[in-house]
């Protein structure tokens, strides 16, 4: 089996651990985190060392895969850029539990995470480096845009569109066709009748905008 290096330490580690063993298409060689001693294990694996140790310890161990395992989207999206600044050729790859339903033509992008129970109905497109919680469901013909997210028990109606970065936190429901903004948050248990524009977070029944987001901002 290919090997594999998982960057980031923190509590995302522990299910993509799961996902990756029981996939079982990955050998995992350790863990890189920046604030997690050398050495120390985390789920029966070492840590490796600190993102800035990459070079060195993609060429020593000659592992040049892997996935970023970081719950927040725009950490996701710096980490990628560092390493594929550094790493032009490391490779991206996936982890899907195998309970997870693909329907037919759905496009899964690079970089992507889905915990168990996950559904992707016919026609969703799925972009790089997104996270799918446990339950979520994504109807036909819907579209992620690249390092978003959907957590545990959302349910995306047919044809809706989630913009870059954005985050739809747990137990959320989306009306069909509808859009949401890019970098903008959804918080839980909230029902989105209407579309939603570009960096702003947004909660309720209906979900109503309750103020701007930054660029980079943590969902919480």
């Amino acid at each position: 089996m290919k090997k594999i290096i998982l960057i980031g330490g923190g509590t995302h580690v522990q299910y993509s651990i799961d996902i990756i063993q029981q996939e079982n298409k990955y050998q995992i060689l350790g863990i890189i985190d920046d604030n997690i001693d050398v050495g120390i294990e985390l789920f029966g694996f070492p840590v490796l060392g600190s993102k800035e140790d990459l070079l060195k310890i993609t060429s020593e161990y000659s592992v040049h895969a892997g996935i970023i395992t970081i719950g927040d989207n725009w950490i996701r999206k710096n980490i990628m850029d560092y390493v594929s600044n550094i790493l032009p050729s490391f490779e991206w790859v996936n982890a899907i539990h195998p309970s997870v339903i693909i329907g037919r033509d759905v496009k899964i992008g690079v970089g992507v995470i889905v915990m168990a129970g996950v559904i992707f109905n016919p026609g969703a497109f799925i972009g790089d480096f997104t996270f799918y919680a446990t339950g979520c469901q994504i109807e036909h013909d819907c579209e992620i845009g690249d390092f978003a997210s959907v957590s545990a028990g959302s349910v995306l109606g047919g044809v809706v569109k989630i913009g870059k970065y954005s985050a739809i936190t747990m137990n959320v429901t989306i009306f069909d066709r509808l859009s949401i903004g890019s970098n903008t948050v959804v918080g839980s248990a909230s029902l989105v009748t209407k579309s939603l524009p570009d960096n702003i977070l947004a909660y309720g029944n209906p979900a109503k905008i309750i103020r701007e987001r930054k660029l980079n901002e943590k969902v919480i």
